[in-house]
């Protein structure tokens, strides 16, 4: 290739305007927040990774604590078990173990009369099973009938949720029926005629419903 034309190729290539791209990545203060994004991204994947390692660690250190616990409700020992319960949720409230220590705190205090407190405590329990989660809804069902001012209609729905939480023979039945009674000691027949008609409608073949009509035609 001639000198000159050499010369030409040159002469393009520098004076050729720089893309939009190079530009931006020349620029120092550019890259200064490139880098930055990038430190940070790094810094979120690792607090998101120490978070669930030490989640995983504390609820091991719960469930170590919960044990005890669970043995003395299982004796009957409501107030001793309560007290570990609530030492597990003070410090480990959050993990799987900490959600559990709150459904036997509630248990707990249910069993001890003090519906109140045992509603908060259910309440916060976090559960979408078939068997503990209705079986907890239930529970908070009968406290809100057996506190000192009943809430009739807010058993009755809590009934209910436990019944379609459950939502197989052995359960859903009993659960509406209690629903059921519910909703006539809240003067609510029509309500209370639904909770029973799903029973004959939807569980036909269990004892319950084979005696579910005298309480149909109570409410109609």
């Amino acid at each position: 290739m001639a000198k000159k034309e050499i010369k030409k190729v040159q002469e393009t290539v520098i004076d050729e305007p720089i893309s939009k791209t190079e530009e931006f990545l020349g620029q120092r203060d550019n890259q200064k927040k490139i880098v930055y994004g990038f430190i940070a991204l790094i810094l979120i994947v690792a607090i998101i990774f120490g978070w669930r390692w030490m989640n995983q660690r504390n609820n091991e250190k719960a469930q170590n604590e919960i044990w005890s616990s669970e043995l003395l409700f299982d004796q009957g020992q409501y107030e001793q078990a309560l007290d570990g319960f609530e030492a597990v949720i003070e410090e480990f409230g959050s993990t799987k173990a900490g959600n559990t220590a709150k459904a036997y705190a509630g248990l707990c205090q249910k069993n001890l009369g003090n519906y109140e407190e045992a509603i908060k405590y259910l309440q916060d329990f976090d559960g979408n099973d078939n068997v503990i989660a209705p079986a907890i809804l239930s529970a908070l069902g009968d406290c809100y009938v057996d506190q000192e001012n009943p809430d009739y209609n807010k058993a009755a729905q809590t009934f209910e949720q436990a019944a379609k939480a459950a939502n197989n023979a052995q359960y859903s039945p009993l659960f509406l029926r209690k629903a059921g009674l519910a909703y006539e000691e809240a003067g609510d027949n029509k309500n209370a005629l639904k909770a029973y008609q799903n029973i004959k409608d939807n569980w036909a073949e269990t004892s319950i419903a084979q005696s579910i009509d005298k309480y149909i035609e109570r409410v109609k």
